[in-house]
Formats: structure tokens, C-alpha cells, sequence
């Protein structure tokens, strides 16, 4: 058997055990299923108006995250993307989107060091699976075309490729980890507040209590 090498002490800092999707991953899994049973367009027979509701949801969490100190280019394309997907919707359905109201509050968790990777992995997750949403929901969704869902259209799979290689490279060790983990615990946390106080329609059931 071959002894293990002992470590340099001049030589550089290795990366991390643990891998930081993994590590987000299992930060976020249990949330995610929970959000995943409760967005307007999982609802059996979602058509449009529940697809403006959706985006309508989403546009109050990115505006929370921003309140409440979040700070990120790629939340800035969010914000654009939504406003102008919403504005379409608006139009050719011929009615208002609902508006989400949470009081925004200061949250260390959204500024610390590392934490905007965290951010960052919701929002490209989310766009990594809204491919797999307009695939399913295209066809009932006429006249809508669906563009927030395309998002880059062929180009979503390696753009998530680059962002999982950049994040690799962002995140060397146990601090920023734990910094990009709280602040993705704590996005699907607002996102599960704003569903909460998005704005029930007619046969629609009262939102469930998160406990």
C-alpha cells in the first residue's frame, strides 16, 4: 500500500471536499419540492391566466430579493425578462396581473461573501427548468408564446454548463459555501412567502400555511 503524500504547507489551497452544486443542491432540495407542488402552473389544467399569475409571483420575489438588499446583474435580467414577458401577457389576455405584496426587510443573508452564487443558482436552475416547463405547457398556453420559459432556447443547457464550471472556480472554500447556501435556502424561503401572498382567484383554495 502506498502512503498518502503529506500535504505541503507552502503549497496552494486545494478545492473543497465538497462539491458546491451538491452542496446547494442538498441545501435547497427539501424547499424546492415544496415550491415545485405549489406554483400556479402546476395546478391540473394550468392555462393562461395561471401562467401571468406565475410570472406575476415570480416578479414580486425578485423585487423582494432586490428590497431587501440583493444585489446582481443576473437579477436585474430577471426583473427585465418579467416585466416584459408580464407586459405581453397583460396585453393578450386583456386583463391585469395580480400583484404580490411582502414587506421587504434588510437581510445579511442576501450581501454576505458568496452569497449572490447562491442567488445566482436559483435563478439559473429556474431557467434550466423552464425548458423542460414549456415543452409541457406550450400547447395549452395558445395565445401566450412563452418566452420567459424559452429563455435562451438552445443555449439554456450550456449556459448552465458554464455557470455550474464559474461556480466551481467562485466557491474554494467553507465560508463562501456556507454563505451561497443560506442565501439559496433563504430565495426559496421569500419565493414560499410571496406564494402566500399572491392573490387567490375565484375556485381557487386558500393558500396552505407553510408549517
Amino acid at each position: 500500500m502506498t502512503p498518502a503524500p503529506i500535504a505541503d504547507p507552502s503549497s496552494p489551497p486545494t478545492a473543497p471536499a465538497i462539491d458546491p452544486l451538491q452542496r446547494l443542491r442538498a441545501a435547497t432540495s427539501a424547499l424546492h419540492a415544496r415550491l415545485d407542488t405549489r406554483l400556479p402552473i402546476a395546478r391540473e389544467g394550468a392555462g393562461p391566466d395561471d401562467y401571468m399569475r406565475h410570472l406575476a409571483l415570480l416578479r414580486g420575489w425578485v423585487g423582494l430579493l432586490q428590497q431587501s438588499g440583493a444585489a446582481s446583474r443576473r437579477l436585474d435580467d430577471e426583473r427585465d425578462a418579467l416585466d416584459a414577458e408580464l407586459a405581453d401577457c397583460q396585453r393578450l389576455l386583456g386583463q391585469p396581473a395580480p400583484r404580490v405584496e411582502v414587506r421587504a426587510v434588510p437581510d445579511a443573508a442576501l450581501t454576505a461573501d458568496g452569497a449572490d452564487w447562491g442567488l445566482a443558482y436559483v435563478l439559473e436552475g429556474s431557467r434550466l427548468g423552464g425548458q423542460v416547463l414549456h415543452k409541457r405547457l406550450a400547447p395549452a398556453m395558445a395565445p401566450l408564446p412563452l418566452n420567459y420559459l424559452r429563455g435562451a432556447g438552445a443555449g439554456t443547457g450550456p449556459r448552465w454548463k458554464q455557470f455550474v464550471a464559474e461556480l466551481k472556480e467562485a466557491l474554494t472554500n467553507e465560508a463562501r459555501m456556507d454563505a451561497a447556501a443560506a442565501a439559496a435556502r433563504h430565495a426559496f424561503e421569500l419565493l414560499l412567502r410571496c406564494h402566500e401572498a399572491l392573490p387567490t382567484v375565484q375556485g381557487e383554495s386558500a393558500s396552505r400555511p407553510l408549517g
